[in-house]
């Protein structure tokens, strides 16, 4: 009986956040965004260890080696990828329900109820290889084999910062997506000799360019899902306990809890 008393009450809490969420996603053309583009792209690589001579290099010495010796740095159109990031947001912004305004609106817009001021301060690609082990016990010994792989990742930070209030706070929301080389390998018998037969679908230029559409679309949704959440928090009925994060899934016009797919706030309010 304890159990199904107590599965009844998180059923319960669980359809109050999403009966709040279904409220949110109604009010959500009533939200105002002007949208503040990033002034530039940062570019760094992180693969010094395979530059002869790096340690004993002088720090400007180090920056130019590692631009120079980069796989994707050095190739990426920094205006190519902003439009792409910047458009996907956008595009995915008002997708969801949001008005959006562009670098600079007319001042009418501060006086609305609910209006913001997203600044996309700083996107950032960095290079790296990321370290890849696979291992298979066979007989009685176990067998490893490592690579390093190609990867990149595609990080944002956002400034978020409401008007009309008597002290505005502003809240920094983080999130990185990576990209990197596909891998698919297995251990094979061949006799009495063990050999591991792969193969890498590298990463490339196209790659890069579609992790940041990917990752505009994705941080217009985490936006979206902070405001959400906020929403959630001021409006749960009183005796609730907030069971999770909510995440909107648009495109499956679903509700779900997670623990990943969500900004991490380095600045709360």
């Amino acid at each position: 009986m304890l159990v199904l008393v107590l599965l009844a009450v998180l059923g319960t809490s669980c359809t109050v956040e999403q009966k709040l969420g279904k409220d949110f996603l109604t009010q959500t053309p009533q939200i105002n965004i002007e949208l503040l583009s990033p002034e530039g792209l940062y570019k760094y690589n992180h693969k010094g260890e395979e530059i002869a001579g790096f340690d004993s290099m002088t720090g400007p010495q180090q920056d130019s080696a590692l631009y120079a010796d980069s796989r994707f740095i050095k190739n990426v159109d920094d205006s190519i990828f902003l439009d792409r990031y910047v458009n996907s947001f956008i595009e995915e912004l008002r997708a969801l329900g949001f008005k959006v305004y562009v670098d600079g609106i007319d001042s009418l817009f501060k006086f609305q109820p609910q209006s913001y001021i997203v600044n996309l301060a700083q996107v950032q690609l960095d290079e790296y290889y990321q370290p890849f082990e696979d291992s298979e016990p066979i007989g009685d010994s176990v067998f490893y084999k490592t690579y390093e792989l190609n990867a990149v990742d595609a990080s944002a930070w956002i400034e978020v910062n409401k008007f009309n209030v008597v002290k505005p706070v502003k809240t920094v929301l983080y999130s990185s997506f990576t990209g990197s080389d596909g891998f698919s390998g297995s251990f094979v018998e061949d006799g009495f000799n063990i050999r591991y037969r792969y193969k890498i679908d590298s990463l490339d230029m196209h790659d890069v360019y579609n992790l940041a559409s990917f990752s505009g679309r994705r941080h217009a949704n985490y936006l979206y899902d902070y405001f959400m959440n906020q929403y959630i928090v001021r409006n749960m009925p009183s005796g609730f306990d907030i069971l999770g994060y909510l995440h909107y899934d648009r495109q499956r016009k679903a509700f779900y809890f997670t623990d990943d797919e969500k900004f991490d706030v380095l600045q709360p309010k």
